[in-house]
């Protein structure tokens, strides 16, 4: 789970940044994914370091990504048809956070039903 966290941070962290550039820097709030994103990169980095404090860091990363989540969906119906680029910003922050959701959830899940038997 470190890694996964690792790669699709660093993935959102360059959608928030290509987003910010593309469409000239003029509004910073394309970049909230990076910061959130920040986070998730380091909380796989410090899991990976320090397996037995997984737990906390995979909570703190799975609140991340959640952010990301709802913030970038939420976003999706406003969008018009003036920024392809910005739309395609927008629907890669909100699919790469919710793979990113999907498998913390997974993981979850194995770890309570494991422990429960």
């Amino acid at each position: 789970m470190a890694k996964l966290s690792i790669y699709l941070g660093g993935a959102l962290c360059v959608i928030g940044i290509l987003g910010y550039v593309v469409t000239g820097m003029e509004h910073w709030t394309s970049l909230i994914p990076t910061f959130l994103a920040i986070p998730i990169v380091i909380c796989g980095m410090l899991t990976a370091k320090t397996p037995e404090k997984a737990k906390l860091y995979m909570h703190i990363a799975v609140v991340c990504a959640f952010l990301i989540f709802g913030g970038s969906a939420s976003r999706i119906p406003k969008l018009d048809d003036s920024s392809v680029i910005k739309a395609a910003a927008i629907w890669s922050a909100t699919l790469v956070s919710f793979i990113l959701l999907g498998f913390y959830i997974q993981s979850f899940i194995k770890a309570r039903t494991s422990k429960e038997s």
